[in-house]
């Protein structure tokens, strides 16, 4: 392994959704990092327009999340409210059908949900989000263990002020270095991400957003940015 394939594997993540306390698993699966295989389960069902559900994703490691579809990265995904007539009828024609299992999404990609998650900025949110069946969740430090168990020589699962403490064995580098891939990144407590020799950080970023690698780095915005020893390829 190297440090351009840990960043080729964390790129094929984008796209995924952010749900916080998730690590990797699709809902229902146990295909989560290690230490946290199955936390991703499908919210109960809601065909009620004030509190829709369809086919979104939850957690409940640290209080109850319902995830966000990622609805700002996808074109058509859309705040809502009850009273708008394309929510009321997508609801209404699923009663025509025999099993939940056949509901189709509308225009093939969106379900709506109401967005939870007490520090989440959409709470209380009714939203379209993607369909969450067939994609991975994770939050920020999720994203980064499950990439580097995945893609290194040793499992990964520490928290964001493990690695800034240097617990990992990762190791404190300037933030100006030269640009290069797999150094991770931290913003304090809040925050981690990985950096790619393209300049760009691959990380799990808002509800609303969820994995994606089209953030330019900026080195003010960070706080620490960590090397990972050259035993761990």
């Amino acid at each position: 392994m190297s440090a351009d394939s840990v960043m080729q594997f964390a790129r094929t993540l984008i796209g995924s959704h952010y749900l916080w306390g998730a690590a990797g698993a699709t809902p229902q699966g146990q295909d989560g990092a290690s230490y946290r295989p199955n936390s991703v389960y499908l919210a109960q069902s809601s065909l009620d327009p004030s509190s829709p559900c369809i086919f979104a994703a939850a957690c409940d490691v640290q209080g109850h999340f319902v995830c966000a579809g990622a609805f700002k990265r996808f074109p058509g995904g859309r705040a809502a409210t009850r009273y708008d007539s394309d929510l009321q009828n997508y609801l209404a024609s699923l009663n025509d059908y025999d099993s939940s299992a056949n509901w189709p999404c509308y225009y093939d990609v969106f379900t709506p949900r109401v967005v939870q998650g007490y520090n989440v900025a959409e709470k209380g949110t009714i939203v379209w989000g993607e369909d969450c069946r067939y994609r991975r969740h994770f939050d920020c430090i999720g994203f980064v263990n499950y990439v580097l168990s995945a893609s290194t020589s040793r499992p990964w699962g520490y928290s964001i002020d493990q690695y800034a403490n240097g617990i990992t064995g990762a190791y404190a580098i300037d933030k100006d270095a030269d640009l290069a891939d797999a150094d991770i990144l931290i913003r304090g407590s809040e925050h981690i991400g990985l950096l790619g020799a393209n300049g760009k950080v691959v990380q799990a970023e808002q509800a609303s957003k969820g994995v994606h690698g089209d953030s330019p780095y900026d080195s003010s915005w960070w706080s620490t940015r960590l090397r990972i020893p050259d035993s761990c390829y």
